[in-house]
């Protein structure tokens, strides 16, 4: 990262915390959303989350595409998570517009694989929505791996991080139970364990019934986001809308895997695979 880049997160942090503490004042009249794009991460959020944002009905949240109370901030209070969002009177404003209630979200890919994420959401918006993006766990661990390097968080060769991830991963549930905690190494360093999707989606029927959870897969929505929105917006009980026409974002240029490294991945998620397909009901995209 750049100074220059350093100097603007800076002043974006610093106007999200003024802004934020401004809006607490109000928070009574600002309602919880609807919605929550829960993960994963390196799945495609970013984009889904975008392509939402154009429909007229998605009210998302103000000034962060993921607020990422119910992961890093759960020791904060409920009015500053609800400042994140539009008030009571623009919601009604909305609806007079559009003639049909519109609905509020948010996207914090974290969601999905933290521990206790599931049991915080459900302790505060039992009845959310909730949309899961999955990607071929052996491209998203890759591109995880990649982007961590970009960002000066990770200084090990790919293999070398595999190696280490279940040494970094350790105990982390239990650290991850105190909600002031963030625990870096569950955070950044989880290549494989993020890709064992029906580990982190037994998780969440724990706490909802399944039909409050949309599972989509990042190949269709490359391939068709078009179909892929209008699942969600009916999902959402939004009516239909066009396809979003702006392109992915944050992809990155393809790069081949280290030797080796992709039977590795393959084996570790055979079996995973296959059990999400069982829960599923259909065979994901990167199997078929």
């Amino acid at each position: 990262m750049t100074a220059a880049v350093g100097a603007r997160r800076r002043v974006w942090k610093a106007t999200l915390v003024s802004v934020r503490r401004a809006a607490q004042l109000t928070a009574v009249i600002r309602p919880l959303p609807e919605f929550l794009i829960v993960g994963t991460q390196r799945g495609g959020t970013t984009s889904l989350h975008r392509y939402l944002s154009q429909h007229p009905g998605v009210l998302p949240a103000r000034l962060t595409k993921g607020v990422h109370w119910f992961d890093a901030a759960f020791d904060k209070p409920e009015s500053w998570y609800r400042a994140n969002f539009p008030t009571e009177v623009a919601r009604r404003r909305a609806r007079r517009r559009l003639g049909y209630p519109p609905v509020a979200g948010e996207s914090s890919p974290y969601y999905l694989f933290h521990p206790h994420v599931p049991a915080r959401i459900a302790s505060v918006m039992p009845d959310v929505r909730l949309i899961a993006v999955l990607r071929d766990p052996v491209a998203r661990a890759w591109s995880h791996y990649q982007h961590n390097v970009a960002r000066g968080m990770e200084a090990l060769s790919f293999a070398a991080a595999l190696d280490a991830e279940p040494e970094r991963l350790a105990g982390a549930e239990q650290r991850l139970a105190d909600p002031s905690h963030i625990d870096l190494g569950h955070r950044h360093g989880s290549y494989v364990a993020r890709g064992r999707y029906v580990e982190q989606l037994a998780r969440y029927s724990s706490h909802f019934d399944d039909d409050q959870m949309l599972v989509l897969f990042t190949e269709d929505l490359d391939r068709d986001p078009g179909t892929a929105l209008a699942r969600v917006h009916a999902f959402l009980g939004l009516p239909p809308a066009p396809a979003p026409t702006a392109r992915r974002w944050n992809q990155q240029p393809p790069a081949e895997l280290p030797d080796g490294t992709r039977q590795r991945l393959e084996e570790a998620f055979a079996g995973p695979d296959r059990l999400l397909a069982q829960r599923l009901g259909v065979e994901p995209p990167w199997r078929r």
